[in-house]
C-alpha cells in the first residue's frame, strides 16, 4: 500500500479542499481572480514569468491593474480571510506591483479574437467605456469609441489628480486598449455633433458610458449659486 509522509514545517503544494468564490473576489467590483494571481506570486502555480502571469490573470478582467493599484478602495482586502491570522494580504499593492511590472517591461494585452463582423459603438472613452471596448475586441467586434474630450480617461483623467494617477501610467494602459484595433473618435458630443439614433442605424450595438461628471450640490442653506 502507497503511503504518504509528511515532514517538514514547509510544503511547496497547497490544499484545495472546497473551490469557491473567494471572499476577496467577491466582495470585488470586477470580479478578479485575486486568488488565481496570488498563486503565481506566491508559487504555488509554476511560471517563469510570475509577475508576468499574474499580470496576464488580472486582465484577463481589468484592463487598467497599474491604475487601479494606485486609486481602488481596495473592499478586497476588508474580506480577506489572511486577515483571521494576522492581516489581510496588500492585494491592491500587487496589483499596482504587477502593473507597473507589465508597463515597464512593454507587456501587451492578448491579441483581439477573430472578427465577427459585428460593430459596436461606445459613448464615452472613460474607464467603463474602455473596459468595454477591450473585451469587446477579444470578442471580435469592431469598436469606435466616440468622446467629447480631447484625451481618453474620462474621469480618471479629469477628475483624479496627477499625484494619485501618473498620467504616464494611464497612457500606457490606455495606449494597450487602443492598440486592439480600437477606433476613437474624441471631441464628438451626442446628440450635438451626432444622435443616439445615428449611432444605433449604424452599428450593432451601443454602450453607453458616460459617467458621472456632474457635481452635486451641497444641501445646506446658501449653497445655490456659489461660484465652483
Amino acid at each position: 500500500t502507497d503511503k504518504i509522509v509528511a515532514f517538514g514545517d514547509q510544503s511547496h503544494k497547497c490544499p484545495v479542499y472546497v473551490r469557491q468564490t473567494p471572499p476577496c473576489t467577491a466582495e470585488c467590483p470586477a470580479g478578479e481572480d485575486i486568488r488565481g494571481i496570488n498563486r503565481f506570486l506566491n508559487g504555488t502555480d509554476p511560471s517563469d514569468d510570475p509577475l508576468k502571469s499574474a499580470w496576464e490573470t488580472a486582465t484577463d478582467t481589468n484592463p487598467f491593474p497599474a491604475v487601479m493599484g494606485r486609486i481602488c478602495p481596495h473592499p478586497c482586502q476588508s474580506k480577506c480571510n489572511r486577515g483571521v491570522h494576522d492581516e489581510s494580504v496588500a492585494i491592491n499593492a500587487v496589483e499596482q506591483v504587477i502593473g507597473n511590472y507589465a508597463i515597464e517591461n512593454n507587456l501587451k494585452l492578448k491579441g483581439p479574437g477573430a472578427d465577427t463582423g459585428k460593430r459596436v459603438a461606445i459613448i464615452g472613452g472613460g474607464p467603463a467605456g474602455l473596459s468595454a471596448a477591450y473585451q469587446l475586441r477579444r470578442k471580435g467586434h469592431a469598436v469606435t469609441i466616440y468622446d467629447a474630450n480631447e484625451k481618453l480617461g474620462g474621469m480618471v483623467l479629469y477628475g483624479i489628480m496627477g499625484y494619485r494617477v501618473d498620467r504616464k501610467v494611464l497612457e500606457a494602459e490606455i495606449a494597450r486598449i487602443i492598440d486592439l484595433g480600437v477606433e476613437t473618435k474624441m471631441g464628438v458630443t451626442i446628440g450635438k455633433d451626432v444622435t443616439l439614433e445615428q449611432l444605433e442605424a449604424e452599428y450593432d450595438a451601443v454602450f453607453i458610458g458616460v459617467g458621472a461628471q456632474k457635481g452635486r450640490g451641497l444641501p445646506v442653506a446658501g449653497f445655490d449659486g456659489t461660484p465652483g
